[in-house]
């Protein structure tokens, strides 16, 4: 019998417990705002895992932990659209990683993914009996209970982290040299993307971690004393309260939001559409009703798009003096979008290497053209 729910009445530790001791086969699915992720059961242990954020890809995440470069990426997935074998499969045959490495790093993504819902405040959780992937898959055996202890450990973590590290535009900077040979790889990855100016969020997108991964890892540092934490503009540390998020809005709130977004799609107004819609996402994350909202404006966006003539085939070259560039504020995800255009590597190619969803990453794209910041050959 298939069971559903929210986060807020049945936690994830007592909802993976429950899918363990009653040796559950089947596919427990978890949203979170825009983000869906799949667990797969057999009997009543994970044996897989799926997610729809990039962050959580196989490639991105070989990248976080320094087994896969940018261009690696990219060829290997050339090769995957043309043969269609599995990307891990492809990346042992050409040597990239070993068939050791690979399974012991899927099964430490398949945990972080588990890991990442434990700190979801809102969320709402389907399973369904006897549902597995038809697509091949390589078997994982991932032991719930140990999932459970790392998971609520991380919850008692989280709260330390954040009375260091408020907020996510805070600026790590290097108090002295790190000792390297004390970390491991996807940390040596978060520590090289500091570079004094790059804001935590930043430095989550350059080092394709999660949030927590990131904080985890300057937190230590930072009480050992090799890096500082300032605000930004050079302002010192500042510790800041941790706020809970504000209770869910009327429905009408959120109707009328939803109503004023549907008007700027119409308009072609899309970033308009889309701060609408996450305002909406923000004040009620559990409503089914705005997440469709939000998967129709994508796929509204990137029709209208791909019309335009933006298309993966396209190649974006910057049109702006660098020093012009240089003075311009930009979202961390715009600054990742732009640090990657080098006039040889089209839209599709950019987008297989980034950790941005694609409707955003093209939605940027766009605004770069539109704004005369970058060209298109």
């Amino acid at each position: 019998m298939g069971v559903s729910g929210n986060l807020k009445t049945m936690q994830p530790g007592d909802l993976l417990q429950w899918l363990s001791l009653g040796q559950k086969t089947g596919t427990l699915l978890v949203a979170n705002k825009s983000v869906e992720k799949r667990i797969f059961f057999k009997g009543g242990r994970v044996i897989s895992s799926a997610s729809n954020d990039p962050r959580d890809y196989l490639g991105q995440f070989l990248i976080s932990h320094g087994y896969l470069t940018e261009q690696e990426l990219m060829k290997a997935m050339e090769v995957q659209q043309q043969s269609g074998i599995l990307l891990g499969k492809i990346l042992v045959m050409i040597e990239v990683i070993s068939e050791t490495d690979l399974l012991r790093l899927m099964r430490l993504k398949a945990e972080e993914e588990i890991y990442d819902i434990f700190l979801w405040r809102e969320g709402d959780f389907k399973f369904i009996d006897d549902e597995l992937p038809s697509m091949e898959m390589i078997p994982l055996q991932v032991d719930v209970t140990g999932i459970i202890m790392e998971g609520t450990r991380r919850v008692d973590e989280w709260q330390r982290i954040r009375e260091l590290i408020p907020h996510d535009v805070m600026i790590p900077i290097i108090a002295r040299t790190v000792p390297n040979d004390q970390l491991n790889e996807q940390q040596q990855t978060i520590v090289n993307a500091i570079d004094g100016k790059r804001t935590i969020a930043e430095i989550e997108l350059e080092a394709r971690t999660s949030l927590f991964g990131v904080c985890s890892t300057l937190h230590k540092l930072a009480r050992d004393g090799y890096v500082r934490m300032t605000e930004p503009g050079g302002a010192a540390e500042e510790k800041a309260p941790f706020e809970e998020p504000a209770p869910p809005a009327e429905t009408d709130e959120v109707a009328g939001l939803l109503t004023r977004a549907q008007q700027a799609l119409k308009g072609k107004d899309y970033d308009k559409a889309q701060r609408l819609l996450k305002a909406a996402e923000n004040l009620d994350p559990s409503k089914s009703g705005v997440r469709s909202a939000i998967k129709g404006a994508e796929a509204v966006i990137l029709a209208d798009l791909y019309h335009q003539g933006i298309t993966e085939s396209k190649v974006p070259r910057i049109a702006k003096p660098i020093s012009e560039i240089t003075e311009m504020n930009f979202t961390p995800n715009e600054g990742f979008i732009l640090s990657r255009i080098n006039g040889q590597w089209n839209l599709g190619a950019l987008m297989k290497i980034s950790p941005i969803r694609e409707s955003e990453a093209m939605l940027i794209f766009y605004r770069l053209w539109k704004d005369g910041i970058i060209a298109f050959d």
